[in-house]
């Protein structure tokens, strides 16, 4: 909480005053309303035609479907309230040169939104930390003790797994495919 100089609040960091779930349901209901309002709407446009033969409303349905589709994908995403790794990420961005006290350099904004970008594609929260080495770290540990680790850099994500079945494995993922690879690792390692 941020306090006035009379301590009386000023305000709060909203990840904490959001009830998901009453969130969710509002939106769930805005938009099952608006996807009823536009179905309604097509429906009334198009007036007789629907009834002439060889008329093929289907692609009104497919449209509407993935509006609607989009919407709820959107709502789910409202769940994913990764408070820890959130909070973790904004205390990265504010640390400064040197902030390790062996010469570290701070973390660059392209670097902490790319990371804020992942975070909420991912399918599990991770711990997040900075590095020396100029990378922030996602890490993963399964309950029986397999571990999964990303260094992720502006331009690539290097990848580290130590389980039980296969051992160690280091890898590099690149390119536009990146942040796919990373999302279907950490699906993987949890499967």
């Amino acid at each position: 909480m941020y306090y006035r100089s009379n301590n009386t609040v000023l305000s709060q960091p909203y990840v904490w005053g959001i009830d998901t779930y009453k969130v969710k349901s509002t939106v769930e209901y805005v938009m099952k309303s608006l996807f009823d309002k536009l179905e309604n709407a097509s429906e009334l446009s198009l007036g007789m035609r629907d009834s002439a033969v060889g008329y093929n409303n289907s692609k009104k349905y497919e449209e509407l479907e993935k509006i609607y589709s989009m919407a709820y994908i959107g709502i789910n995403s409202l769940e994913k309230n990764y408070v820890e790794a959130i909070a973790a990420l904004r205390e990265i961005e504010k640390l400064k040169d040197n902030w390790n006290s062996n010469g570290a350099s701070s973390f660059s904004t392209k670097l902490i939104e790319k990371c804020r970008e992942i975070t909420m594609q991912l399918d599990s929260e991770p711990f997040i930390c900075p590095t020396a080495c100029g990378s922030i770290q996602f890490e993963y540990e399964n309950e029986n003790g397999d571990y999964l680790e990303f260094e992720i850099y502006e331009d690539r994500i290097e990848v580290f797994l130590d389980t039980q079945s296969d051992g160690e494995k280091e890898f590099t993922l690149q390119g536009i495919s990146a942040i796919d690879e990373m999302k279907q690792t950490v699906v993987d390692f949890y499967g």
